[in-house]
């Protein structure tokens, strides 16, 4: 189904005057003027396009698979992303593990960014944790992901395409976008239909050929007119990541899709996204055994912590990639638990800063005995087609 274009608006009224429990009025708040240029403008708003250098051992390698990074917007040129830095190694199979950020460069923007709710980085490192190397294992590898701003008169059509499509926005800047692909004489109203209801929706069989590596996704972008009748005509693959079963496939669901009739349509652009099977994380490593380590059996059952589906983290459970964290903590006799350490998180640190706030949070009962240097893994799953292992779990 299609999500609902949503429309921002901003009024300034000012308040009634406010009464005192005396009864006695009171001045009226006063409201500052909205200055020219404060307001958001997305015609002239700048869109950040990311390009990404790698090496390992200071050589640059090729990937042999990589998806799209998504493009940003930013309300000026001093709000320009700052580059992306991240370390990585690679396995004997030729996949990505140990991604963490490089700490000595800016992890935040130094304005504000028009998109991005998601913690610094975790969109990159979700994206690099699916991408794919030649088989053998590389160490001392890094991704650096560098963002430049250009304004969106200036983009180009793979631009506009990638924004629409991966970055996958709603609001004034994407309708904007999805006018200047619909073509100049475009009426359709954004990636709408034009306000028209429709009488039968088609969507694509996302199933249909070879889909996407795991942890991957690719997209399409389709473009038609509607009829009197309301039926679609010259549908066409405006752009895509290259996956030709779903291109077919999405041409083919809109073309099938009835809109009830009305004034002609020209133009209409609408996206489709989808992605491989979930990516599951390494093997757990063996771990060594520790003098120090005073920890009861039953401490997982005690602290009880289950990770809410909703806790996993966002930019990887949209890539479907799972991952683990071993954590190392001591627990005070009254509960609490302290010197809290991530010794390793597979294949991203964001499962490392995750479990480390889930194990600080977490609370039990006060007991005559604390635990020292306990080891938990701590597991993120994501539910399986019948929506089982819906939760992560400490072991």
């Amino acid at each position: 189904m299609r999500a609902a274009l949503i429309a921002l608006g901003l009024t300034l009224t000012t308040p009634p005057a406010l009464a005192a429990a005396s009864d006695q009025a009171l001045e009226p708040i006063q409201v500052s003027p909205v200055r020219e240029g404060r307001i958001f403008s997305a015609a002239s708003s700048l869109l950040q396009v990311p390009t990404t250098e790698i090496a390992c051992g200071g050589q640059p390698i090729q990937p042999l698979y990589a998806d799209d990074l998504a493009i940003g917007a930013a309300l000026s040129a001093s709000h320009e992303r700052p580059a992306v830095i991240l370390a990585f190694s690679v396995d004997e199979q030729g996949r990505t593990r140990d991604i963490r950020p490089v700490r000595d460069t800016p992890s935040t923007p130094s304005g504000p960014i028009v998109i991005s709710a998601l913690s610094p980085a975790q969109e990159e490192q979700a994206a690099l944790a699916a991408w794919r190397f030649p088989a053998g294992p590389r160490a001392d590898c890094r991704a650096t992901i560098r963002y430049s701003a250009k304004p969106l008169e200036a983009a180009t059509t793979d631009d506009l395409l990638r924004y629409f499509a991966v970055t996958r926005t709603r609001g004034a800047l994407r309708d904007i976008v999805a006018r200047r692909l619909g073509g100049p004489d475009a009426n359709c109203g954004g990636d709408g239909r034009g306000g028209r209801a429709a009488r039968t929706i088609s969507v694509p069989d996302f199933m249909i050929g070879r889909r996407p590596p795991p942890g991957g996704r690719s997209w399409s972008v389709v473009r038609w007119n509607v009829n009197a009748q309301g039926r679609a005509t010259g549908v066409q693959t405006l752009g895509s990541s290259g996956d030709a079963d779903l291109d077919r496939e999405a041409r083919r669901a809109m073309a099938e899709t009835v809109l009830r009739p009305g004034a002609p349509l020209t133009g209409c652009v609408f996206n489709f996204n989808r992605a491989g099977e979930t990516l599951t994380p390494p093997d757990l490593p063996r771990r060594e055994e520790d003098p120090q380590q005073s920890c009861p059996a039953d401490i997982s059952d005690r602290l009880r912590l289950n990770i809410a589906p909703e806790r996993f983290p966002p930019a990887f459970a949209k890539r479907r990639i799972e991952g683990w964290a071993l954590v190392r903590f001591d627990l005070a006799t009254w509960g609490q638990t302290g010197a809290i350490e991530v010794i390793d998180a597979q294949p991203s640190a964001v499962f490392g800063e995750d479990a480390s706030r889930l194990v600080a949070s977490a609370r039990t009962e006060p007991a005559l005995t604390g635990a020292v240097r306990c080891v938990l893994p701590i597991r993120y799953r994501l539910p399986d087609a019948s929506g089982t292992a819906a939760d992560g779990a400490a072991d």
